[in-house]
């Protein structure tokens, strides 16, 4: 039941990442502000929390801050950079290199040896997401493929510093709600928007605060107390298949037969990761 909870968050979660690429692309193709979009997602979120704060559900503490301003606010800047300069499936791709990193790290942090199994379900995972962005290889240069694996170094590195902090007495919603006020002072730090947003910028930006932020970082939390990293990082491979499929549906990129092999793949690096056993 333990493992079934803990598929559910993170299977939802990766799905509502998923769409990240595809609303920014739609997004920047209607006029909005890349400024506020890259500072919308945590905005809204550190709002999320304030009203959360107030209503009695949970509070900021030092994990918040570390989680937040440490590991989140430079995966939120670094990641979208890497959609404009990559695209979202070749994005996704690099950016799901984390479960290695984390399946490395994480023994050496954490002590949570994958084994066998885990590491068969992240190479699969892996060899899937790559099989889905193939074909984009080709026409990326060398500094987008390097922001790209920033990106997924960044993300491993919160996957890991969240899972600690859970394991070390932080709470669910301190974790993946109230590191996002801390997301976002960073993140404006960094963006600092020249004027106040347009009316073209607001449905985006409540839609990335909402969709992308607020309810699958709680619900990545939920599932990082439930299982380990590495497990949870190889479901989240969910997120470049769903960014693939929506693309295809919202943006009209078609899938390839070597994309439908990869996505097979994924999903059996899903599965095999939430098996018992080692």
């Amino acid at each position: 039941m333990t493992r079934t909870r803990g598929l559910a968050y993170a299977v939802t979660a990766a799905i509502l990442w998923g769409s990240i690429g595809v609303a920014y692309r739609l997004a920047l193709s209607h006029g909005a502000s890349r400024e506020w979009l890259i500072l919308g997602r945590p905005l809204i979120g550190g709002l999320g929390s304030l009203a959360a704060t107030v209503l009695g559900y949970g509070r900021p503490g030092r994990w918040s801050l570390l989680v937040g301003a440490g590991t989140l606010a430079p995966l939120v800047v670094v990641y979208l950079f890497a959609v404009e300069l990559l695209g979202a499936a070749l994005a996704s791709i690099l950016l799901y290199t984390a479960p290695i990193w984390v399946a490395l790290l994480g023994l050496l942090l954490l002590g949570e040896k994958p084994g066998t199994r885990g590491a068969l379900a992240v190479a699969l995972g892996f060899t899937g997401s790559f099989l889905i962005a193939f074909e984009g290889w080709a026409r990326a240069s060398l500094v987008a493929v390097l922001v790209g694996l920033a990106a997924g170094l960044l993300y491993a590195a919160y996957m890991l510093a969240a899972r600690y902090a859970l394991r070390h007495g932080a709470g669910e919603l301190e974790v993946g709600l109230h590191s996002q006020p801390f997301t976002a002072m960073a993140v404006a730090a960094v963006t600092k928007p020249g004027e106040l947003p347009a009316t073209v910028d607001l449905p985006w930006m409540l839609y990335l605060g909402v969709a992308t932020m607020l309810v699958p970082y709680v619900l990545h939390a939920r599932a990082l107390r439930l299982l380990e990293a590495y497990r949870v990082s190889v479901v989240s491979l969910i997120e470049p298949l769903a960014a693939t499929v929506l693309a295809a549906l919202l943006l009209g990129e078609k899938l390839t037969a070597l994309q439908l092999v990869g996505a097979t793949l994924i999903l059996a690096a899903s599965l095999l990761a939430l098996e018992k056993g080692r």
